[in-house]
């Protein structure tokens, strides 16, 4: 899935609604990241190598498994 500058603008803007009802200091984690993920490039770019790492590590373990079997 291709996430477009809309689809984050419009997340921002639920966000926003969000923390207007709830306050800046909600202590949800998961809203927070995913502002920072929304409004920041460098971050989105460490959450996808982040990712890519993960399924790489996933992928390398299931084979050992398999081998071992």
């Amino acid at each position: 899935m291709n996430i477009t500058k809309e689809m984050m603008d419009l997340k921002l803007l639920e966000i926003a609604k969000f923390e207007q009802e709830n306050g800046k200091d909600h202590g949800i984690t998961s809203v927070n990241a995913m502002k920072k993920y929304c409004s920041d490039i460098r971050y989105r770019e460490r959450v996808r190598d982040f990712n890519k790492a993960s399924a790489e590590t996933i992928k390398e373990y299931n084979y050992l498994i398999n081998i071992k079997c």
